[in-house]
């Protein structure tokens, strides 16, 4: 699948491109990161145990395997930093990450490709 929203001239640094997130995700991330921050307007922010069926997953920095190639709460859209999330009740670690991050593309730098990608 082809980033058309990521413009070639535009080649920031991971960084970079996650502290201008609005204006870098593709059109679908954006909607998720808005729907999320919806249901926890409606509902409050969620954890594990609050009984409304989504379960978070958040895993702490200590046990965060993917945060060397990017994946982390500090470059997530959700993350207001000093360890809140918009949509995430407990406190959080800028090197955790949760199942509903919203990582604007081409600040994880993984080599490994999804499954559902053709060769």
């Amino acid at each position: 699948m082809q980033n058309y929203w990521l413009s070639e001239q535009n080649k920031n640094t991971p960084r970079e491109v996650a502290n201008e997130a609005p204006n870098k995700m593709a059109p679908a991330e954006q909607e998720f990161v808005n729907a999320l921050r919806a249901i926890a307007k409606k509902y409050g922010k969620l954890s594990n145990s609050d009984g409304n069926g989504i379960w978070v997953g958040y895993v702490e920095a200590s046990e965060n395997d993917n945060a060397s190639i990017g994946v982390m709460c500090s470059n997530c859209s959700q993350y207001e930093g000093s360890g809140v999330c918009k949509i995430v009740k407990q406190k959080v670690q800028d090197g955790g990450y949760c199942r509903l991050a919203a990582i604007p593309d081409g600040v994880v730098n993984g080599s490994k490709k999804d499954d559902d990608e053709e060769d």
